[in-house]
């Protein structure tokens, strides 16, 4: 695939006939990579979602890990679509990136739906040149109180308080700098923020993506909560994400 670029301005422009400077933030180029593992059953309802909230405004590179059902038919009918072979969403992640070339590269799980004028927010924060990246803050599909009371502590700074169905953005230096995503199965997001304090601030988003609570839905909000809380205790803690991934499979 060719590298999909929109143009960047690097110098200082300015207002005709005046001498005001142009917000420079708005010249940054913002690239959206999904990773996919057997999506088929909901995939086309957020491909065309995201479609609608991208088209000539932001390239979007899908990945599939090796799926099994229709992921890939569905995908190429929208967006260009590459594969590793293998579910592993850490490796599915850095090669779409690799795909990109923008300026900020946002990574967007196949099951969370953009708010519309997703990159203005993006371009806005990212004005402030300390920030190395950020996320939305999270609403799920479903009203149950627990996950209200979840996604409300989205809007905090805390790096346990945000995971990749918030919809993680970073500019493409600063990704390049971390050696991009751990080639993990997943946790990959927890291990990305632990990593990227040492490279500078993240910002959650006073807007919000919008996830499926499908997996609440399947297992049991508190069920699956409990699980999702011992799953990152045990990494924060040293258990390897792959040996995780083997004694949960169900979880991931």
């Amino acid at each position: 695939m060719d590298a999909t670029r929109i143009p960047s301005v690097n110098e200082t422009n300015r207002v005709p006939g005046g001498s005001m400077p142009v917000d420079r933030s708005c010249d940054l180029s913002v690239g959206v990579v999904v990773p996919v593992f057997n999506e088929g059953e909901s995939l086309d309802y957020y491909l065309s979602r995201l479609y609608e909230v991208t088209r000539a405004r932001c390239p979007v590179v899908l990945v599939d890990g090796g799926s099994t059902d229709s992921s890939v038919s569905i995908g190429q009918r929208y967006f260009h679509t590459e594969s590793t072979g293998r579910p592993n969403r850490g490796e599915q992640l850095n090669r779409g990136a690799r795909c990109l070339l923008t300026d900020v590269v946002l990574f967007l799980h196949a099951d969370t739906e953009l708010p519309r004028g997703f990159d203005l927010h993006i371009r806005r924060a990212l004005s402030d040149e300390r920030l190395a990246g950020g996320c939305f803050r999270l609403q799920f599909d479903d009203a149950h109180p627990m996950l209200s009371a979840y996604s409300w502590f989205t809007r905090f700074r805390g790096r346990l308080f945000h995971f990749g169905d918030q919809g993680f953005f970073i500019r493409r230096e600063t990704f390049s700098r971390m050696g991009g995503f751990s080639p993990l199965p997943f946790l990959e997001d927890v291990d990305f923020l632990k990593r990227l304090k040492n490279f500078g601030k993240f910002l959650p988003l006073s807007v919000s993506v919008r996830t499926s609570a499908r997996r609440f839905r399947r297992r049991g909000v508190v069920r699956q909560q409990l699980a999702n809380i011992v799953l990152v205790t045990l990494f924060e803690l040293g258990v390897s994400a792959e040996r995780l991934a083997a004694a949960y499979p169900h979880l991931r």
